[in-house]
């Protein structure tokens, strides 16, 4: 399996838990669950993160300690209106990082405000996915609707982007996940060959069951993508619990071996190929 979304912390991130969220623990998880390899984020956040982290630049500190970890690749963490962002993402890329990692309401952007665009021009001449959160969040809603990226697509159409949790939160029932499954279906083959995916992180609930079976029958397997969201903050024995769940809910859904094999693996390796 090649799995997408962990956020990874330094050693201390969770006083109570200080060892919640580190790589060691990403390590760990990954071999008693038979995952080959993940991407992990940047700490962007965490009550001790920034202390802890000493004015170190948080994808410097995530590639440093990924050197001991080659099972885990890296993804850019950054909102594309920071100053720095463009010169972070041609840095990490050619590290080898992935992909890029965005959460609007967290960040504070607009997902299809023009003072991205150079940021999204080059995420797509070097050919990384960006991921956007998306799902209510906080922040101000009209900012960072799912619909919004069928803008930047029409003016980036190169762009590989996931939709990570299909504009749904917990509670909320379907939240803008009809929003998203329709820009997934306007940038698939049957328009164009747009690469927009369906990020599933989250999604494989017991509660959404529908929708994760209706994100794969509209986007088709190849448009799929299952994420973690590890460490979930809850420690290792709940973490491995709620991934037996959720896997338990993908693979109710009636996936064929090829299908299932393609949403926790094929189509994150060939979003990853450059």
């Amino acid at each position: 399996m090649f799995l997408n979304h962990c956020h990874v912390f330094p050693y201390g991130a969770f006083p109570a838990q200080p060892e919640l969220g580190t790589l060691p623990e990403l390590a760990r998880f990954m071999a008693e669950c038979g995952i080959a390899e993940t991407v992990a984020f940047a700490p962007f956040w965490g009550p001790k993160s920034k202390e802890l982290l000493a004015g170190e630049e948080i994808n410097a500190w995530l590639y440093r300690n990924l050197q001991d970890y080659p099972q885990i690749r890296g993804a850019v963490t950054v909102s594309p209106t920071a100053p720095n962002a463009c010169e972070l993402l041609a840095e990490y890329v050619a590290k080898g990082f992935v992909g890029v990692k965005t959460h609007p309401p967290v960040m504070g952007f607009r997902i299809d405000d023009p003072a991205c665009d150079e940021f999204y021009a080059l995420a797509a001449e070097l050919g990384v996915f960006v991921l956007f959160h998306t799902g209510v969040h906080g922040g101000r809603l009209m900012d960072y609707q799912p619909l919004l990226i069928d803008n930047i697509m029409h003016r980036h159409p190169k762009l590989k982007v996931i939709i990570e949790h299909m504009g749904v939160s917990d509670g909320i029932g379907r939240g803008f996940f009809d929003q998203a499954m329709a820009v997934v279906y306007n940038h698939g083959a049957r328009w164009c060959k747009g690469g927009v995916y369906a990020g599933l992180t989250g999604l494989c609930k017991p509660q959404h069951r529908q929708l994760v079976a209706d994100a794969v029958a509209e986007a088709g397997s190849k448009r799929c993508v299952f994420g973690l969201d590890w460490p979930h903050m809850n420690g290792h024995g709940p973490a491995i619990a709620r991934y037996e769940t959720e896997l338990a809910v993908l693979r109710s859904v009636g996936l064929s071996p090829e299908q299932y094999a393609d949403i926790t693996e094929g189509t994150l390796r060939e979003l990853t190929a450059r």
